[in-house]
């Protein structure tokens, strides 16, 4: 930061008590910092100690000292401009004194106006000469080469930095050009290219391998400045060069030593790669890419890991890459990898997290094709098979029919919400079309005036335009009440959008009703969020009958099979609604819905107002085929399959309760996890 006028200390130096006292009030006056002395010696002490930005100097001090002393201080202090004071100075007096450096003089008393005025221009031209030397020593000491040629690219000026690097003095590149530096490695279309971009007005970038003085060569990294007039015409141009020869150094010998490592890794037995934290191939030895079948440069462009994979396999391949990252042990390293031909084959992966700085940033490891030891293991195994043939067989036919019943039991589910559900998406369809009709005719509407407007349009451009036309608008207007149109589209956009997130509320919940996962998968399932779905399903079955409330609590997510949990829980809300419908009541009756939870297990009720089930029977109604429906409404299937799905896949219970004052209470308890071996247990 460079000091304002405002904030500079001047010196007054006069033999005259009155002169001084006066030209420093008027100094004051003007905002400025003044001290003064009556002598040449005393000046001399004040300058010593303090930093004196302008100095006034009286032309009669004591004979010739003034002009001694003005000598003087151009000698020490070339950057402190001094004004002369005198009140008659002689035209050999005044030659004299700028001669010896004065930048002006003052007649005194000194007016104030050719005072302020004067003081300005000296300290605004003692601060450029400040900056200007500044700026100087700052290129002159720069560790940067810089240089400054004319518009031909002639060498005008350069510092200390470029003669260390080149070698070459200043007198011996003066004038002359930057081709004395050509090592002829680089293409004339490189220089043309070059000067061309320069001479256009542009900054240019780029590097160069010139040659020194000595015959050596070097990189440099160069930018070029043209510097242009007012007017935009060039008048030099500046160079800012870096040696950066060191760093091809660098860079050469980090290539070497990938090289170095590159020829060693494809001398491995086993393909060896790395992945960042999207999954990205980043590395991968030669065995890699002949056991997968891709080429370097198929690499190079970007290859997911998922690609080496069956599809069947990339959703646990995400997961164990997850939890490797997150250093969560899994057992199975197993997976059935993919080649580029489309052929899968077994390999075995070994990996590790990459660790930089304390973080992840990757994953390293080795992919072993394990075709042979399968083999083996299959060979092995199938002869096992043959003793175990009959269980199996035995086992998959129970399993079949069980697989049956449930999807009749299903299919039946479906088969009777079949039309309320088709009832329910007529409803927004059918409001959607009405919305769809509305807007047909309105847009007619509006292109008829549009045409309207078009056709006036064309009256004004040919200058025949008449007030009668602009009556038939407005009446064209007024007639298909066209605000009123544009006042009712938006509310009917608004509507049909909301019939549209009604259908698609409804397919959302069939389709995490219908079947998604095996029978035997068991995933993560927030229990709320299926029971919300069937509520949307089964909608039809109670809404004319009762009232749904529901008290959800914050559940966790449970493990188990969403699509077995969400027939169960179907069921039970079409039992419910069946109950109530069967018997008059004075008033709409409620299902009522409850979820909470403990440390170990997931809850669900299901109560209603119907009339409850007889003591006797309660103990029955898990049995297969027992129902207590009339003959052709139901074959008994669904709590004995809701019961098969709660307790015996995955180890939960339902129970029944039916209060004294009426209606019935289905508690479903699912465990958070599901224990295989205990399930596996209650079959053997």
């Amino acid at each position: 930061m460079f000091p304002s006028d405002k904030q500079a200390t001047l010196l007054v130096v006069d033999g005259s008590e009155l002169i001084r006292s006066s030209t420093s009030r008027s100094l004051t006056t003007l905002g400025y910092h003044c001290l003064t002395a009556d002598s040449g010696e005393s000046c001399l002490e004040l300058l010593g100690c303090n930093k004196i930005d302008l100095l006034f100097l009286d032309c009669a001090l004591s004979g010739k000292e003034s002009l001694e002393l003005l000598s003087f201080l151009r000698q020490h202090y070339p950057d402190t401009p001094v004004i002369m004071t005198s009140s008659v100075m002689s035209s050999a007096e005044e030659e004299d004194a700028f001669s010896r450096g004065a930048y002006d003089y003052l007649v005194t008393p000194v007016n104030s106006c050719r005072l302020e005025i004067t003081l300005k221009k000296a300290l605004a031209e003692s601060e450029n000469r400040y900056k200007a030397k500044l700026f100087s020593a700052v290129i002159t000491h720069s560790p940067v080469a810089i240089t400054i040629t004319d518009r031909e690219g002639h060498f005008e000026y350069v510092n200390h930095a470029f003669c260390q690097t080149t070698g070459y003095s200043f007198d011996e590149v003066k004038g002359r050009t930057p081709r004395i530096l050509k090592s002829d490695e680089h293409a004339e279309s490189y220089y043309k290219q070059l000067w061309e971009s320069i001479t256009a007005g542009k900054n240019w970038h780029g590097e160069f391998h010139n040659r020194k003085k000595n015959g050596e060569l070097y990189w440099e990294n160069t930018i070029i400045i043209p510097i242009t007039d007012l007017g935009g015409n060039i008048l030099h141009f500046i160079s800012v060069k870096q040696d950066i020869s060191l760093r091809k150094q660098e860079q050469e010998a980090l290539a070497e030593s990938e090289r170095r490592f590159q020829e060693l890794a494809d001398l491995l037995p086993q393909p060896i790669f790395e992945l960042d934290l999207q999954g990205r191939i980043t590395y991968a030895n030669r065995l890699g890419f002949e056991l997968f079948g891709y080429s370097i440069d198929e690499l190079q462009g970007g290859v997911s890991s998922l690609m080496l994979f069956a599809p069947e396999e990339r959703e646990r391949v995400v997961r164990n890459m997850e939890r490797r990252l997150q250093n969560i042990p899994f057992e199975n390293h197993e997976y059935m990898g993919l080649k580029k031909d489309g052929s899968s084959f077994p390999i075995l992966a070994y990996t590790a997290t990459i660790i930089r700085n304390g973080k992840p940033v990757g994953i390293r490891g080795i992919a072993l094709d394990i075709t042979d030891r399968k083999q083996s293991e299959d060979a092995l195994q199938q002869l096992n098979q043959t003793l175990e043939e009959r269980v199996q067989e035995r086992t998959r036919e129970l399993d079949i029919t069980h697989r049956q019943m449930m999807l009749q039991e299903k299919l039946a589910s479906i088969g009777q919400l079949a039309a309320g559900i088709a009832h329910e998406l007529n409803n927004p369809i059918n409001f959607v079309r009405i919305n769809f009709a509305t807007l047909k005719e309105d847009l007619a509407d509006l292109q008829r005036v549009l045409q309207e407007h078009r056709r006036i349009a064309v009256t004004l451009e040919e200058g025949s335009f008449s007030k009668e036309e602009l009556d038939r608008l407005r009446q064209l207007e007024e007639s298909l009440a066209i605000e009123r149109i544009l006042d009712d589209m938006p509310e009917i956009f608004v509507e049909s959008e909301r019939g549209f997130e009604r259908i698609t509320t409804i397919i959302g919940s069939m389709k995490n009703f219908s079947y998604r996962h095996d029978i035997d998968e068991k995933v993560l399932f927030n229990l709320n969020q299926g029971i919300r779905d069937m509520l949307i399903i089964a909608r039809n079955e109670y809404r004319d009958h009762a009232d749904v409330e529901t008290l959800f609590d914050e559940l966790p997510p449970i493990q188990c099979n969403p699509e077995q949990i969400c027939q169960v829980v179907l069921n039970l809300i079409i039992n419910s609604a069946q109950a109530i419908a069967s018997q008059p009541l004075p008033s709409r009756s409620t299902i009522r819905i409850h979820t909470w939870h403990d440390t170990r297990r997931v809850y669900c009720s299901i109560s209603d107002d119907g009339p409850g089930i007889a003591e006797e029977l309660q103990r029955r109604i898990f049995e297969p085929f027992f129902t207590t429906r009339d003959p052709g409404k139901g074959i008994g299937l669904g709590l004995s399959i809701s019961y098969d799905i709660i307790v015996h896949k995955h180890g939960g219970t339902i129970e029944v309760h039916c209060p004294p004052e009426g209606g019935t209470i289905f508690t479903v308890a699912l465990p958070m996890r599901i224990n295989t071996e205990q399930l596996l247990a209650q079959y053997l």
